[in-house]
């Protein structure tokens, strides 16, 4: 009998667990789109810069292809 409910209590702090951790990624702070992107901000937007991979050095404020190598810059982040 006691194998028993030591199963029991086993498996239901099992369950209350993975219930727990399942409630805990519902949770959005942000707003999000209709594309699940969250939505930026005209401030958001004008902090954003892009710097090349290869060149850390070269930041830009607009999205392009870096002078010195013609990669894409990425947002920097």
């Amino acid at each position: 009998m006691k194998k028993t409910n030591w199963m029991m209590a086993a498996l239901l702090a099992l369950a209350l667990t993975a219930v727990g951790l399942g409630g805990a990624g519902c949770n959005k702070s942000e707003p999000v789109t209709s594309d699940n992107k969250p939505e930026t901000t005209a401030s958001d937007k004008a902090a954003v810069k892009y710097t090349c991979n290869m060149h850390p050095e070269v930041v830009k404020d607009a999205p392009g292809n870096c002078p010195k190598c013609g990669m894409k810059l990425v947002e920097k982040r």
